[in-house]
């Protein structure tokens, strides 16, 4: 599936669905648009060293999706976050480690996290976070090479910025 045709297929499913239900439906048809080997231009393949590297792909003229490539280098770990928004995103080359968590059971600090499941993600695979919580995670490139993932996320992520609403402190993803 061509960028131009999945984003015209994204813009329907929003505006037509219940949002609860929008990132499971994305991720329906990320396995098609994944599947695309033509959809990145050299340069949205690229990232620093010691960063993982947003490239805009797409911006709904409504502002009611993004969809982004996330260029994640060799061996580099996101903070522990939660979203702004909803999301959905699938791997498009290489390897990602998500791991998910859940807010600390003891309650006394808020922004304690403790690991509830880890899992492996590789080139095709798609995911999407639930909506209205439960979307606390961390994602990692385990390899030695880049990995490359394509996100769809609610909203126009040039206003809202880092898609991130909080950063929380816990035990990351196992680098190996």
């Amino acid at each position: 599936m061509d960028l131009n045709r999945f984003c015209r297929t994204i813009g329907k499913l929003t505006a037509d669905n219940p949002v609860e239900t929008v990132p499971g439906l994305i991720a329906g048809h990320l396995p098609e648009v994944l599947a695309n080997g033509d959809l990145l231009a050299p340069e949205q393949k690229m990232s620093p060293p010691d960063s993982y590297e947003r490239h805009e792909i797409f911006l709904c003229p409504n502002d009611d999706f993004s969809v982004l490539a996330v260029v994640w280098p060799a061996g580099i770990v996101s903070p522990i976050h939660d979203h702004k928004t909803w999301c959905a995103f699938g791997v498009f080359e290489g390897v990602i480690r998500e791991t998910r968590y859940d807010h600390c059971p003891d309650g006394e600090d808020y922004l304690n996290a403790v690991p509830v499941e880890t899992k492996n993600w590789v080139s095709g695979d798609v995911v999407h976070l639930p909506v209205g919580g439960g979307d606390i995670h961390c994602m990692h490139n385990p390899t030695d090479r880049a990995a490359v993932s394509i996100h769809v996320y609610g909203g126009n992520s040039t206003k809202i910025g880092p898609n991130v609403v909080n950063v929380y402190k816990g035990t990351q993803a196992a680098t190996t």
